[in-house]
This record gives structure tokens, C-alpha cells and sequence, in this order.
């Protein structure tokens, strides 16, 4: 009987120190993805994507519409 106790107990120690160590740092939440508005990603994306485009005028102003923060 003390032997099952004793066993009881080092099991709860060991699963409390592998939930401080191993899941509660998983469970932290993720930095929030930056806002796209303010992002020149959509803008950079745009204008790779006018270099094949065959219509690269009208590609073009459709990356203008995307507000980019330099002129196209």
C-alpha cells in the first residue's frame, strides 16, 4: 500500500513537470500575422507576377488597386 502511494505521487510530480516543460510552451499563442494593409508582400507578389503577365499595363494597375505604399 505505501508503495503504490509513493508511486502515485512520483507519477503526478513526473506528469506535472512534463506539462510545465513539454506542453504548456506549445499551448502559448502565436504572434498575430502581420496586417496585409501595411504589408509590401501582396505589392511584391503582384508585380512578379506582371513580369509574365502579357497584358503588363493592365496588371499593373490592378497592383495600384492593392495600395501600395510605392508607385508601380
Amino acid at each position: 500500500m505505501l508503495f503504490m502511494c509513493c508511486l502515485a505521487i512520483a507519477a503526478s510530480l513526473f506528469a506535472t513537470a512534463h506539462y510545465l516543460v513539454i506542453d504548456l510552451p506549445a499551448q502559448k499563442s502565436l504572434p498575430a500575422p502581420e496586417n496585409a494593409k501595411s504589408s509590401t508582400a501582396n505589392c511584391d507578389i503582384c508585380k512578379l507576377n506582371c513580369l509574365i503577365d502579357p497584358d503588363k499595363y493592365s496588371c499593373l494597375s490592378l497592383c495600384q488597386e492593392l495600395e501600395c505604399s510605392e508607385k508601380v
